[in-house]
């Protein structure tokens, strides 16, 4: 549920505008929101700052053993960055070497310099690179001595007592001798594996550098709430909202240390900071809202038990597959062995959840990596597709229907809540619609006057006035083009059949292959083994990317905008201490 905020606004006097500062960052409770600009060139510079610092640790190498650091952080970014310079600049010219070794070496090794100083005794030298036709147009005067060929094309040296344009092109002079190449090419793969080294070495101070970065962090977010703070003569005042259960906190905070204080709730044009507190067989979901960056706006629905309970159906209806459900769960445990050291386990369960739903559907549907010959399907109505696609159908009449549920909730007393009840009407007989006209299935006489009901509650009720025709042309304004979009969203959920199929039918082409290879050799057995293991391997892979696309779009997309949601909401982030 998302958590009632309370705005504060704290006075204090601008000469203790630090000192208040260090106070609140101790309570780290406030979410504090700027009243002016916070610019300032401290401010800037310590952004340029802590940007190197992340380019500086990105290039670092992780090793285990870690140093820690007495200061001169600064002095050691400056290093890693100035090594890195000098490294791009080297690997630049290195590709550059060797293409000019590749391009010179069949010339073998001559110095340039002298072939430029024969001019000065009236003997000039051009290379060029010919075919026998043009051998045959050389100039009166001019030497041609081949040097070498490559198919059709001579290699070749053209001499003269004098500068004659030659009726061919001619190769630039190298800057150096193959010999220096060669050489110089050496010398930058030497000096790139010195700064590759000194890389490792400095690495042991990775971890400082990240408690550096930690620190700017810290001290840009002090500097500019100091910035942003409004200001009246001599005094300073900082606004910003705090969760209501800790709005006492800060209230006593503000009589020990002598702030003025004021204390109220958001009005109506505001915007609060989202805080979302939820049971723990909820949070679990958590790790699933960071990754698509996604947050409720303050006075939205939080709408994480309905995102968890439809997101593991849309899971295991995607995937498909028990078999693909076990090793999701087996990669979870191993993860979670492996990384036994976070705090945060929300991403191992959810991962439970999740595969163990995949598994629940296979075994219904009788899928056992890619194959129906293995397990006999509990449930043999989901054996069937045509039941599989009305499933697929009632799930998206079901979720709409929840969502304009808790629309009318929402508005109640109003008439306007009428209006969604009007549309859970037309949201079922859509359904029934597309049944009938995808799946063939007989439309039900009582659908009929589902639509009209809820038609008429919809026209009249989406924007009651006292004016009962003017009503009707205020709603019917865009009413058809809803209905459409309705009956295109319960269609949509579809896609939950098709994907899932799709992946039972690669699984199962990969196994068609594998068997054809037979086993009459250890070879054929090797590459059986390698086309099975490449095939459900990509598979697996694809599902996850199935589920990302497909999974969270309905949640976020189709079910939100019947919902109303923009996610338009600002993460609450309170001022405090960074450890």
């Amino acid at each position: 549920m998302i958590v009632k905020m309370k705005k504060i606004i704290l006075v204090t006097q601008s000469k203790d505008m630090g000192v208040t500062l260090e106070s609140l960052r101790n309570l780290g409770l406030l979410h504090v929101e700027h009243e002016n600009l916070p610019l300032g060139e401290n401010i800037a510079k310590m952004k340029e700052d802590r940007l190197r610092a992340i380019k500086a640790m990105a290039i670092l190498p992780d090793i285990e053993n870690q140093r820690f650091l007495n200061g001169g952080e600064g002095d050691i970014v400056a290093r890693i960055l100035d090594l890195m310079d000098e490294k791009e600049t080297l690997i630049e010219k290195l590709h550059r070497i060797k293409h000019e070794i590749m391009m010179w070496e069949d010339w073998g090794d001559f110095d340039p310099e002298i072939i430029e100083q024969m001019s000065d005794s009236r003997v000039w030298v051009k290379l060029c690179k010919i075919t026998l036709r043009e051998k045959k147009n050389i100039p009166e005067g001019v030497i041609l001595e081949e040097l070498f060929r490559k198919k059709n094309i001579i290699y070749c040296a053209a001499i003269s007592e004098k500068e004659i344009t030659l009726p061919f092109e001619t190769l630039a002079l190298p800057e150096m001798s193959l010999k220096q190449m060669i050489a110089e090419e050496k010398r930058h793969g030497f000096r790139i594996k010195e700064i590759e080294k000194r890389f490792l070495e400095t690495a042991v101070y990775k971890n400082a550098l990240g408690q550096y970065e930690k620190y700017l962090n810290s001290a840009i977010e002090f500097n500019e709430i100091a910035e942003g703070a409004g200001r009246f003569e001599k005094l300073s005042y900082i606004k910003g909202y705090c969760p209501i259960d800790k709005a006492g906190v800060i209230d006593k905070a503000a009589l020990k240390e002598k702030w003025a204080i004021l204390v109220s709730d958001p009005d109506e044009n505001e915007a609060p900071p989202t805080l979302i507190r939820n049971p723990k067989w909820v949070r679990i979901i958590e790790p699933m809202f960071n990754i698509i960056n996604t947050i409720p706006g303050y006075r939205e629905i939080d709408i994480s038990p309905h995102f968890l309970i439809f997101f593991s159906i849309f899971f295991g209806m995607l995937i498909g597959d028990a078999g693909y459900g076990l090793v999701y769960f087996i990669a979870g445990l191993a993860m979670q062995r492996k990384f036994k050291q976070l705090k945060d386990k929300s991403i191992f369960f959810l991962t439970y959840v999740l595969s163990s739903c995949a598994i629940i559907w296979g075994l219904m549907t009788g899928v056992f990596f890619g194959s129906h010959a293995w397990l006999k399907p509990i449930a043999p109505y989901f054996a069937d597709i045509t039941n599989v696609q009305a499933f697929c159908f009632l799930i998206g009449a079901i979720q709409l229907s929840i969502a304009h549920i808790w629309k009318f909730l929402k508005k109640i007393p109003s008439l306007k809540a009428l209006s969604d009840v009007g549309w859970i009407c037309i949201l079922w007989s859509v359904y029934f619609l597309a049944k009938t006209l995808i799946l063939s299935f007989e439309f039900p006489g009582f659908g009929k006057w589902i639509f009209i009901i809820g038609s008429a509650l919809v026209i009249l009720f989406t924007n009651p006035v006292k004016n009962i025709f003017v009503g009707i042309g205020t709603g019917l304004g865009d009413f058809l083009l809803k209905v459409v979009n309705s009956f295109a969203d319960i269609v949509s959920y579809i896609r939950l059949f098709a994907v899932g199929l799709a992946a039972v039918t690669i699984a199962d082409a990969f196994n068609q292959i594998a068997g054809s290879i037979g086993a009459g050799s250890v070879l054929n057995v090797l590459l059986s083994v390698f086309v099975l293991f490449a095939g459900h391997t990509l598979n697996l892979v694809m599902g996850i990317l199935a589920i990302l696309v497909h999974g969270v779009r309905l949640n976020v997309l189709e079910f939100s905008s019947h919902l109303d949601m923009e996610w338009s909401g600002v993460k609450y982030s309170p001022f405090k201490s960074v450890k």
